[in-house]
């Protein structure tokens, strides 16, 4: 039977990527919004370089899924990670053409935080049911 912190350290890192990415997302309008009254403050980079997270919050969602969709037995779940990790993709990469997209990555995120944590209830229950005492 394979390592239980093993299994879910992808499930974790999916959490914790796209919880982190969800703020990022919330606050970041905010910290541009107030640049003009925090004047020379570490937000003088902001609107250059805040697209950079984007991308590696991007990176570390599909590493994660992508692992998560390796290590669990179930079709719908899997086919979840992907719809919302879909989304999410095309919210990211389109996000500066059109206005409504950053409300679909939050929801897309929120989606793959709920997803991991249901492949994680998933993957428990699987094991309870497949645990074999020792001959």
């Amino acid at each position: 039977m394979e390592n239980k912190t093993n299994s879910y350290l992808f499930d974790y890192l999916g959490i914790a990527g796209s919880g982190i990415c969800l703020i990022h997302c919330l606050f970041t309008p905010i910290l541009i919004f107030l640049k003009p009254y925090l004047q020379d403050t570490l937000l003088n980079g902001v609107p250059d370089e805040y697209h950079y997270w984007d991308y590696a919050f991007l990176l570390i969602s599909f590493i994660a899924v992508f692992s998560a969709t390796q290590h669990t037995n179930s079709k719908k779940i899997t086919k979840w990670f992907w719809v919302f990790f879909s989304l999410f993709a095309i919210a990211i990469l389109f996000e500066d053409d059109f206005k409504y997209l950053p409300f679909l990555g939050y929801a897309a995120s929120i989606g793959l935080i709920i997803t991991h944590f249901i492949n994680i209830k998933h993957c428990k229950k699987c094991q309870t049911e497949n645990f074999q005492l020792p001959s």
